[in-house]
């Protein structure tokens, strides 16, 4: 119904949810990919109280499917 309405753009849009620290995994940011694509390796650029922070994306994780986010579980690991 609304795919008429919809556009692609060479931008990458992500919504940041949460900053946490995973036990063995270190700081993780939670988003909403919106637009675009995220690789292993990237720079990116998010917004912190201090000023922009600048870091590389070491890996992507996604919960299991099927699963509730809030639930303590093994996450899914991205390779390409």
């Amino acid at each position: 119904m609304m795919s008429k309405r919809l556009t692609l753009t060479r931008h990458l849009e992500c919504t940041v949810l949460e900053v946490k620290e995973i036990k063995g995994r270190g700081v993780t940011i939670d988003v909403v990919l919106v637009n675009g694509t995220l690789r292993e390796g990237d720079t990116i650029v998010v917004c912190g109280l201090n000023g922009p922070i600048v870091t590389t994306i070491r890996a992507l994780l996604t919960p299991p499917p099927m699963h509730e986010i809030r639930i303590k579980s093994e996450y899914i690991q991205h390779k390409r």
